[in-house]
């Protein structure tokens, strides 16, 4: 019984860790090569303006809209990628938590019947909220 749930248990983590792997991987992989084209200086002033709301570089667009679009993961990929400070990545993870794959939850949430579009204005207005404010504490606070 006890090798049995030993099994299970790495079995188990073992597709958790592939799962990850095809995550974390591809998005560090793109970001990275990004920052060694021209692209990469061209989002961060088109999204500087935005990131400046929150007190953020303007390559901090890259891990929001990769939660945006994708899950957690991607976004401590993208994170790591862009070398952000600890504060701004801690703005990035609040953000990200309320409004993260909004693409795969707004098709679940309009296969339970509910407005997709909805859910997903509210979603952004709350991590709009929710990132305003972490800002605005780190200003107060000289972070």
């Amino acid at each position: 019984m006890l090798a049995t749930s030993i099994k299970n248990g790495m079995k188990n983590g073992l597709k958790f860790c592939w799962f990850l792997i095809k995550i974390i991987v591809p998005v560090y992989f793109i970001i990275t090569v990004l920052q060694h084209t021209p692209a990469m200086g061209w989002l961060t002033m088109a999204f500087a303006p935005a990131m400046g709301l929150f007190n953020l570089p303007g390559e901090a667009a890259l891990p929001v809209i990769t939660g945006f679009f994708l899950d957690e993961y991607g976004v401590i990929a993208a994170i790591r990628a862009v070398e952000l400070t600890s504060f701004h990545a801690t703005i990035v993870a609040v953000i990200v938590l309320p409004a993260h794959s909004l693409i795969v939850e707004g098709a679940i949430i309009n296969k339970l019947g509910q407005s997709a579009t909805f859910f997903t204005i509210y979603r952004l207005i709350a991590a709009i909220i929710a990132g305003l404010a972490v800002s605005l504490l780190g200003v107060v606070l000289g972070l």
